[in-house]
């Protein structure tokens, strides 16, 4: 399911891998890192945030097609070549976006110290485990069930029919390859790190943490988890939203992210 409305589509090499890389615009670069459920292509919010912003969305190793390196076992290794695609892009002063698993990519690279990060967006991050509630199981479930986990409330999600409607056969092979490629990084322990609240203790990028107040697969409990570890960060909750807030909530998503772009 993914989308190309706008948006160019190319290949980055890193290394020795050629990373699928959807991109545009101009201004100030922004990285933004993909969900376990993988690449969806170029959307319609990072269309918006193109206007201001040289916006680029890569498929991570493992998923979409682009190739995993033999090395490349776990969340932190994904950092660790996420980093050298910063440095392939010539990325500096760049802002760091990331949503669910990428979210947690992008915490862990945050935490490295890197030079040139000017500000981290955490989107529903996994990564930290909540301390009451519990992370919901999304990959020994049904399609079905976790399109029931996505969204609060579908009637509000713009298109919310490319999301329902029955894949292709050729869909359904890359979904099951990064589905197959989230499980092997987030198994164990179950999308979390536990040293990450400690790693970010000290990182002093700016941070801006976005939450879906109902989200049903990570809990709003783990957002204040995040706000907590990041000293320099600040926690925005979007209500009646669940864990994709860019897709069901994207005016107030936008704005949210819009009004700390423009504070940097």
């Amino acid at each position: 399911m993914t989308t190309t409305a706008a948006g160019n589509r190319t290949q980055v090499s890193v290394g020795e891998t050629q990373v699928e890389m959807f991109s545009g615009g101009s201004g100030p670069p922004l990285l933004f890192l993909h969900g376990a459920g993988g690449n969806s292509g170029w959307q319609a919010y990072h269309e918006e945030l193109s206007k201001t912003h040289t916006v680029y969305v890569p498929s991570q190793p493992g998923f979409n097609g682009t190739e995993r390196p033999g090395w490349l076992y776990t969340i932190t290794d994904l950092a660790h070549f996420n980093q050298e695609m910063v440095q392939a892009l010539g990325l500096d002063q760049y802002i760091l976006m990331g949503s669910s698993m990428g979210g947690w990519v992008a915490a862990e690279m945050a935490a490295m110290g890197v030079a040139g990060l000017k500000g981290l967006i955490l989107v529903d991050a996994a990564g930290i485990k909540p301390e009451e509630g519990e992370i919901a199981e999304i990959f020994m479930v049904s399609a079905d069930t976790r399109l029931q986990q996505r969204f609060y409330n579908p009637s509000q999600v713009p298109n919310y029919e490319q999301y329902s409607r029955e894949m292709t056969p050729e869909e359904v092979v890359v979904e099951h390859a990064n589905r197959e490629m989230a499980s092997r990084l987030c198994w164990k322990p179950y999308l979390h790190n536990p040293s990450l609240p400690y790693y970010l203790r000290k990182t002093a990028t700016p941070t801006l943490i976005v939450w879906g107040r109902q989200d049903a697969i990570i809990p709003l409990e783990c957002g204040r988890l995040f706000e907590k570890a990041l000293p320099n960060s600040s926690l925005k909750i979007i209500d009646d939203c669940g864990h994709s807030p860019a897709l069901e909530k994207p005016q107030e998503f936008l704005r949210v992210v819009t009004e700390f772009l423009s504070d940097l």
